[in-house]
């Protein structure tokens, strides 16, 4: 998103990736399998020049490791894994498995759903199992996408096709029930390519070349607690979304930005910057967006994955009635790129 950019813009990265193969989408095409409802979005309607981004999550890693390793006051250890936290008055004690310790006010856990960090701090992660797989890959088409993101909602989840860089190329994700997935992934190309293009309804042409096929289990989770004294959780360790947005990496970045925004200001005034006093005002922030946030994108892939006819047509109308007040359609448009809302300071910007 444009809020995104702008923190990557404030660390520094954003200018590693600039060098990168990272592609913008200008408009959004989004319609339903079961109807005739469908929704468009373009950022000229408010005077953007692009909706958002679609970057390799290694690009991201690789700019963010390097923009680290010039800072002379952090060091840097990869491939360490913690084993142990120890609280004492004043600080916390994490200790590693190579034996190595280190005693500090502050750790955050930014280690993922699995995170050893919240499992060490007895946070509880309360997940819920979508009984849903999803299937990554990239792909070639025979049509140009013109830097438009697309979605289809199909019966069993939503298939999207992201713009990247090249214009003939784009990232596939298809959300489906596991034995659909599996059996996508056991397909050869030729099957493989023909049954992705007849899902899509051919709006790209037909499906030229694919890359191998990533498959991964499909959840959403919230951690009772994002803080305890002298932790904080941030990202996928403290919460997880339905991917049929794309925001799941965009929450994460809010929440860095707005942790290291109320954690900064005590520290730099001498004070303790792990003490729960402080900690608590970014859970404050944080938490409940986040959960809203969630229940809102559940909701939607409810909505669109009811096979009950009255509420197809409902949803169907739903889309074309939005679609046709450009007024609540840009409404949506700003909150979905990140150009309002409780922005951290880092992700505001003249856009």
């Amino acid at each position: 998103t444009m809020a995104s950019k702008q923190i990557l813009k404030n660390t520094g990265a954003w200018k590693r990736l600039q060098k990168k193969d990272i592609a913008c989408f200008r408009k959004m095409h989004v319609w339903d399998e079961n109807g005739l409802g469908e929704i468009n979005f373009d950022s000229a309607s408010i005077c953007q020049p692009t909706m958002g981004y679609v970057i390799s999550r290694q690009f991201i890693v690789d700019a963010l490791k390097e923009e680290l390793l010039e800072l002379n006051s952090v060091r840097c250890l990869w491939s360490v894994s913690p084993v142990s936290l120890k609280e004492e008055t004043d600080a916390i004690v994490l200790g590693m498995e190579d034996g190595l310790q280190f005693r500090t006010r502050l750790v955050v856990a930014a280690d993922g759903h699995n995170s050893k960090l919240r499992n060490l701090a007895n946070i509880h992660y309360k997940k819920y199992d979508y009984m849903q797989s999803a299937l990554g890959c990239t792909v070639i088409t025979k049509l140009e996408h013109r830097e438009i993101a697309r979605q289809r909602f199909l019966k069993n989840g939503p298939l999207a096709f992201l713009p990247m860089a090249d214009s003939y190329q784009s990232a596939v994700v298809w959300s489906s029930s596991p034995e659909h997935i599996q059996h996508l992934k056991g397909l050869n190309k030729p099957e493989f390519h023909l049954a992705l293009a007849d899902a899509f309804a051919h709006k790209l042409g037909d499906i030229k070349e694919s890359t191998e096929k990533v498959v991964f289990p499909l959840s959403r989770a919230q951690a009772n607690s994002y803080i305890k004294s002298r932790v904080a959780l941030i990202g996928d360790s403290a919460h997880m979304i339905h991917p049929l947005a794309g925001i799941g990496a965009n929450l994460g970045l809010l929440d860095a930005a707005s942790l290291a925004e109320i954690v900064i200001a005590p520290y730099q005034r001498g004070r303790d910057p792990g003490r729960l006093q402080v900690l608590r005002r970014y859970e404050r922030r944080r938490k409940g967006t986040n959960r809203n946030m969630i229940y809102l994108i559940d909701s939607l892939k409810h909505l669109f994955e009811n096979k009950h006819q009255s509420v197809q047509w409902i949803r169907n109308f739903g889309l074309d009635a939005v679609d046709s007040f450009p007024f609540v359609k840009n409404v949506i448009l700003k909150r979905a790129m990140g150009l309002v809302g409780d922005l951290p300071k880092a992700a505001r910007g003249k856009f």
